[in-house]
Formats: structure tokens, sequence, C-alpha cells
């Protein structure tokens, strides 16, 4: 597949997710699992129906692969667990919002001592690091864990 995005120095108007997410290093396995999915590569750049209503992004680190044996076969359906198909905000995330990701998996956000946590279905919570960082496609936050 052809990469869905280029980085236009004389593009007009805000970066979009995947100007800005190709040069993140630490989320560069992330990076590899969304390109290899055409809605998900559509969705960070800004080309979507789907994503319509806004992106929320949970981008898990390099770290978060790191602790598998192997990347998951379906890498894809993974990384659509981090991707919610609205605009969620730090406000909301601490005010305990439940959401549903693009592949179904509902997140439930929550809040303690200060840090905003969220739960993929019935996993373990993860921390949501990070104030988000936005763009014209969306928000994104990372976190340390897949939703495997």
């Amino acid at each position: 597949m052809a990469t869905p995005y280029t980085f236009d120095s004389h593009a007009q108007g805000p970066p979009e997710l995947s100007d800005i997410l190709g040069r993140e290093k630490r989320g560069s396995i992330a990076m590899d699992g969304i390109l290899r999915s055409e809605a998900l590569a559509r969705a960070i750049s800004g080309d979507s129906a789907d994503f319509a209503a806004g992106l929320t992004l949970l981008l898990p680190t390099n770290q978060a692969f790191q602790e598998l044996d192997d990347i998951p076969e379906d890498i894809e359906k993974v990384m659509g667990r981090h991707f919610i198909p609205q605009k969620v905000t730090v406000e909301q995330m601490k005010e305990g919002v439940t959401v549903d990701a693009y592949e179904g998996t509902v997140l439930r956000f929550t809040e303690s001592n200060g840090r905003v946590y969220v739960q993929a279905d019935q996993r373990s919570p993860v921390e949501v690091m990070g104030a988000g960082t936005g763009a014209g496609s969306g928000t994104y936050f990372w976190v340390d864990q897949l939703f495997v």
C-alpha cells in the first residue's frame, strides 16, 4: 500500500495527525500497524467519513509492543481498538466518559489521584499520558499498553 500521507511544507492550515505521527519515533511501531489499514490511514489523514465527528487516538508507545512476545497478526484490528471516532477531551475523560472504539471495544475512562486511565472492555486500566496533541484530523494521547 502506498503511504497515504505526505509531509508538505507548503500545506495551508493545521497539520493532520499523519504529518505529526510520521515524525513520532516512540510511536513508529503503532504507525506501521495503522498504515496496514486503509480506514485508519485515512482517519489520521483527515479523509474519512467514519471519523466525521472527530478522532481521538490512544497511541501505543513502542515500549507497549516490545512487552509482547510478537507483534499481533491482527495488528490492524488491535490498532482499531485505539481509535475513537469522536472527539474526547481530557475533561470528558476525567468525568468518566464511556465510548466505543472504532473496532467496537468499549472504552471507559476514569480519574484517580489526578491521573486519567482507560479500561478497554474487561482489561486492566491503562494510564492515558499527557494532555493530548491536536492536529487538523484529531487528537492523540500516549498509552503504554496495547488493547489485545
